[in-house]
């Protein structure tokens, strides 16, 4: 699937007047360096462990920084995630969404990318700047289910009274007190019909809210639909952490709005998808780049007996092929290799 950038419905560039509606958001014709000033301050709230500002301290700047500096990775990501859940659940088609702390709708508009046949569309959003930029965003490049979506504007630890067949909460667990995210994940479970995404930032911290996360949906009779190839206890040890990268091509605005110089960003993360439907776990997962040598491709795999460090031989034909294409994130078939290799307990 050919990505399209949503943000291009959003005309985040000072220069060109910061928007096309009215209200705050359409007034401000702040410089670039204003641009820049507001996503350093958005940034430095996001490495800090803090939430997104709430009104009154959130700004149009700063909308219009999130959109043109990091939607795009978020959505990158969005993107990666449920295209795995498709690849897990290919019969799957939701008819309704759930999208908490949403933002200006980013995974909602990857989930509409995904599933054309998206029916209902709930989002919960505590600020009317980003509720109002996610409004046009729809607008200008929405599907019909977008366009008429219906927002709440309230605490995504209290979702509407909604049941929604896919429900996602990107980038939301660290913006959470540690003290209320264990109920915030319960009721994002009930809230759900059939698929749970969580997204979290790719570090060591991200990883440790998302595993908590886990434990607890597995101890409410959850399946794990990706990325783990089975729902028993995680194999990696101490110290790691599972998480996969997403290339992002930055634009002009992109680039000046970061101050950054290279025409590409690693956007890192770590997700979890649990499941009311059957189990449909890959046969393991690709945890790091894929080193390819000559006549040998060696894999650290996650397997359903464990973490596995695997070397696959031109001598294994199909699964050679495949090693040979493998990238990191990826599903791995199960293959006869990691049954010979070394467990990575």
């Amino acid at each position: 699937m050919a990505d399209r950038d949503m943000s291009r419905g959003y005309d985040a560039d000072p220069a060109k007047g910061g928007g096309t509606g009215t209200g705050q958001m359409g007034e401000g014709r702040s410089s670039v360096r204003h641009l820049s000033h507001a996503y350093r301050e958005l940034s430095a709230r996001y490495r800090s462990g803090a939430d997104t500002p709430p009104d009154g301290t959130l700004t149009a700047d700063h909308v219009r920084a999130y959109v043109a500096a990091r939607l795009p990775a978020t959505l990158a990501v969005s993107r990666a995630v449920l295209a795995e859940v498709a690849a897990r659940r290919p019969d799957w088609q939701p008819a309704s969404l759930l999208d908490l702390g949403a933002g200006p709708g980013t995974a909602a508009h990857a989930a509409a990318e995904r599933y054309p046949g998206l029916a209902r569309v709930d989002l919960v959003e505590r600020s009317a700047l980003m509720i109002d930029a996610g409004r046009r965003l729809a607008r200008a490049d929405g599907p019909p289910a977008l366009r008429a979506a219906r927002w709440h504007r309230g605490d995504v630890q209290i979702p509407p009274p909604v049941t929604a067949d896919l429900t996602v909460a990107a980038y939301l667990l660290g913006e959470l007190p540690a003290a209320r995210r264990s109920a915030a994940v319960a009721a994002w479970w009930r809230a759900t019909a059939g698929e749970l995404v969580l997204i979290d930032t790719g570090t060591p911290a991200g990883f440790a809210r998302i595993l908590a996360a886990r434990t607890a949906l597995l101890a409410a009779g959850a399946t794990i639909t990706a990325p783990c190839p089975a729902d028993g206890a995680c194999p990696l040890p101490r110290g790691d952490w599972c998480h996969f990268a997403r290339r992002v091509e930055r634009s002009a605005l992109h680039r000046t709005t970061k101050d950054a110089a290279l025409g590409h960003e690693d956007e890192k993360y770590t997700y979890l998808v649990a499941s009311r439907q059957d189990p449909a776990h890959a046969g393991g997962r690709v945890l790091r780049a894929p080193a390819a040598r000559s006549g040998h491709v060696r894999l650290l795999v996650c397997a359903p007996d464990g973490r596995r460090d695997v070397v696959v031989a031109r001598s294994a034909g199909a699964d050679y092929r495949w090693a040979r294409r493998a990238r990191w994130g990826d599903a791995a078939p199960l293959l006869p290799a990691a049954r010979r290799g070394t467990a990575g307990r």
